[in-house]
């Protein structure tokens, strides 16, 4: 049976440690009943509704501590691959969702990197006066600028000897 006493042993433990604490996997559903008992007695003393009160807002804050630490967990997993320990059933569902959204969104970012070819750069071999290209543009290209050029352009201005293509 959980008591006001081991919600804050819980609490106090889990602040305590970097580490996910090992806690009842109904833990949550615990704590639902035994609100619900103090919520039941219909006669409180200013003992009891201090009890509950603090209850509440040392619930919150193990709450709070899990969640981040949840979190925290989810991001190295989805990053290492390493399956955390101590996950209530409630905090497993989360920490499932989270991963899937993390990988989700690494793959979409993956994806689009793939789909942009890289930049090419070029260095500006010698200097040449200003002009217009055929995007409209004024082009300033003076010796040892690095510069990265429509297509059209590139071609005529290595043609011309102008520009050469920097290699990584």
């Amino acid at each position: 049976m959980l008591t006001f006493e081991s919600i804050r042993e819980i609490e106090r433990s889990e602040r305590d440690s970097k580490k996910l604490q090992k806690i009842p996997e109904n833990f949550f559903d615990l704590v639902i009943d035994y609100m619900d008992k103090k919520d039941r007695i219909r006669e409180k003393t200013s003992l009891e509704l201090l009890e509950i009160e603090n209850a509440k807002n040392t619930v919150k804050r193990l709450l709070d501590l899990r969640e981040k630490k949840v979190m925290e967990l989810a991001l190295a997993c989805s990053r290492t691959g390493t399956v955390p320990e101590n996950l209530t059933i409630v905090e497993k569902d989360l920490f499932q969702r989270t991963i899937d959204i993390l990988r989700k969104f690494r793959d979409s970012v993956s994806d689009e990197m793939k789909k942009k070819p890289s930049e090419i750069v070029y260095k500006v071999k010698k200097s040449i006066p200003d002009f217009i290209g055929p995007d409209m543009k004024v082009y300033n290209l003076r010796e040892n600028d690095i510069v990265s050029l429509p297509r059209e352009l590139v071609e005529l201005l290595i043609k011309e000897n102008v520009l050469e293509e920097i290699k990584e």
